[in-house]
C-alpha cells in the first residue's frame, strides 16, 4: 500500500519550480510561451484540471468553470470566440485581441456571482483565493491587452511584446500555483491532509 499526501507548501514548490523553469527556458519553440499546443500550455491545462479536481464541495460553477479554462488554454477557444468578436469589435490598439471583451463581461458576472461566497470563508483561505484569482486575471486580461497594442503598433518580432507575454504567461501560471496552494491549505485546515492511497496487487 503506498500513501500520497499532499502537503501544501511542497505541492506548491513543486509546481513553482515548474513554472519558474518553462519560463526561463520558453526561447525554445517547444517551450514558447506565446505558442499554443505545446509544453506550457499542456502543463497550464493540467495544471487547472488538478485546481478544478480540488475545488470545494458544493461549488459545481467552479469546476465547470476551471474544466472550461483547462480545454481553452489547450485547444485556443478564446481565439475561435476572439474571431466571431472581431465581426463586432474595433480590434485594434488594447482591443486587438477581441477575445477580451467578452471574456472580460464574463470575469465581471464571476465576481458578481462569487465574491459573497469568497469572503464567507476563513479570512486567511478568502484573502488566498482573491490574490490568486487577481494575479491570473491580471496576466490573463490586463497583460494581453498591453501585449496587444504592443503588437498592433510594433509587431510579434519586438522585444517589448516578448516581454509583455512573457509576464503575461508568468502570472497566469503563478495564479494557479497560489490557488491550488489556498485549496489544499482550507482542505487541510478543515479536514486534514489531502492524501491519495494506492493498493498495489500482488
Amino acid at each position: 500500500m503506498v500513501q500520497i499526501t499532499f502537503k501544501p507548501p511542497k505541492v506548491s514548490l513543486f509546481l513553482l519550480s515548474i513554472v519558474l523553469f518553462l519560463t526561463f527556458v520558453h526561447f525554445v519553440r517547444w517551450l514558447d510561451l506565446d505558442i499554443e499546443r505545446n509544453i506550457p500550455s499542456l502543463y497550464s491545462s493540467f495544471a487547472i484540471i488538478k485546481e478544478d479536481g480540488l475545488i470545494m464541495k458544493g461549488h459545481v460553477g467552479l469546476s465547470v468553470i476551471f474544466l472550461f479554462l483547462s480545454i481553452d488554454e489547450g485547444f485556443q477557444i478564446h481565439e475561435n470566440i476572439g474571431d466571431i468578436a472581431e465581426n463586432y469589435i474595433d480590434s485594434t490598439g488594447f482591443l486587438y485581441f477581441p477575445w477580451v471583451v467578452p471574456y472580460g463581461f464574463a470575469v465581471i458576472v464571476f465576481i458578481l456571482v462569487y465574491l459573497k461566497s469568497t469572503l464567507k470563508l476563513p479570512k486567511r483561505a478568502a484573502v488566498l483565493f482573491i490574490l490568486s484569482r487577481t494575479v491570473y486575471l491580471t496576466g490573463a486580461i490586463a497583460l494581453d491587452m498591453l501585449g496587444g497594442r504592443e503588437a498592433d503598433l510594433h509587431g510579434y518580432d519586438s522585444i517589448t511584446y516578448c516581454i509583455l507575454y512573457t509576464i503575461e504567461e508568468f502570472l497566469e501560471m503563478i495564479g494557479i500555483v497560489v490557488l491550488i496552494y489556498a485549496l489544499l491549505s482550507y482542505i487541510e485546515r478543515q479536514f486534514g491532509y489531502l492524501c491519495v492511497t494506492l493498493q498495489i496487487k500482488k
